[in-house]
């Protein structure tokens, strides 16, 4: 048997193999013919360039805002993701033991349909945890300690909070905004005030690239979409506060959300809060000024990591061999 952890986010599909570490990070979608049948003609990367230049082809996501949609897409993507891990053809074909990361309340029909994807993508057993406290074991908080940690989770499709103390959570909650959204967001706001219409992708590159938080960053790119009034190709100069007026909204809602779960904590543990702060992950979470913004609206210190798109991989890989920490998640309830 060969452990391993699987995170089917929004924006990627990850793959952590025990003892050689993450060795699949791809998009999370597929490629489809138009027919009646929709074929699947490509997934991950491959699928994803041909959004917008592949005639008779529409790209979806199978997971949307955290939760997998399209159950039989899902599954065939995934069969072609473990393909690539190991080949049909190769000598020693392995039976997989998968810890699977999974958003907060997920509905009794969702968790099963959830089973059925992973068995029927080839996983012969399945553990799932919440994608919340695998965040947290990547950040390396003591989620199996009765300290109280919160963490805040930021994703392409999905945003997460959660308390958490001695292997459970005590309050946690989930909505469906995360950089899918404020990309969507981005592409109105330039269409609006230069009548330039942009793709998601160039959308995403200026988040990325001049995405912020601050109030006097002056930086700049420049972006080509469609004229809407001459229908004819332009380049315009976008600024970061142009960005920074769209997304601020949306963290200022994230914010609130967290404020919930302060207002509900348990006072025994409310020192615990002071002493880890706000632990923030996601590949949303790297906008500069988001932990300045977090510490001045919720007053708890705030720790962001780098690269914090991988740590929720990491959490799982961390927990894959870790036997005394998933008993206690599991006494704690949280798995």
């Amino acid at each position: 048997m060969v452990n391993i952890a699987i995170k089917p986010g929004t924006t990627f599909t990850s793959v952590y193999v025990s003892g050689h570490g993450l060795v699949l990070r791809e998009p999370t979608a597929a490629a489809l013919d138009n027919g009646e049948k929709r074929r699947i003609r490509a997934v991950g990367q491959e699928a994803l360039d041909m959004r917008g230049t592949a005639p008779n082809v529409t790209v979806v996501s199978p997971v949307v805002e955290g939760v997998i949609r399209e159950a039989e897409i899902f599954t065939a993507m995934l069969k072609d993701y473990l393909e690539r891990i190991w080949p049909d053809d190769a000598i020693f074909k392995p039976r997989y033991k998968a810890i699977v990361s999974i958003p907060l309340g997920l509905t009794v029909a969702e968790r099963e349909m959830y089973e059925e994807v992973f068995t029927e993508a080839g996983i012969n057993a399945v553990t799932f945890v919440p994608s919340i406290v695998l965040s947290a074991i990547g950040a390396d908080l003591p989620v199996g300690l009765g300290k109280g940690m919160l963490a805040v989770n930021i994703g392409g499709g999905r945003t997460e909070a959660a308390l958490m103390s001695y292997g459970g959570i005590i309050n946690g909650y989930g909505m469906g905004l995360g950089g899918d959204l404020l990309d969507k967001a981005i592409v109105d706001c330039i269409t609006g005030k230069y009548n330039v219409k942009i793709s998601l992708a160039a959308a995403k590159r200026l988040r990325e690239e001049i995405g912020t938080l601050y109030d006097n960053d002056i930086a700049t790119a420049r972006v080509s979409g469609m004229n809407i009034a001459s229908n004819v190709p332009e380049d315009v100069c976008v600024y970061a506060l142009d960005i920074r007026d769209v997304i601020l909204p949306y963290f200022l809602r994230i914010c609130e959300l967290v404020k919930t779960i302060i207002k509900k904590c348990p006072a025994g543990i409310a020192n615990g809060l002071l002493d880890n702060g706000i632990v923030v992950t996601g590949g949303v979470s790297n906008i500069p000024g988001i932990d300045s913004l977090f510490m001045e609206k919720l007053g708890l210190p705030v720790k962001v990591f780098v690269r914090p798109e991988y740590i929720q991989i990491i959490g799982a890989g961390k927990l894959i061999n870790n036997d005394d920490l998933m008993q206690r998640l599991i006494d704690g309830g949280a798995v």
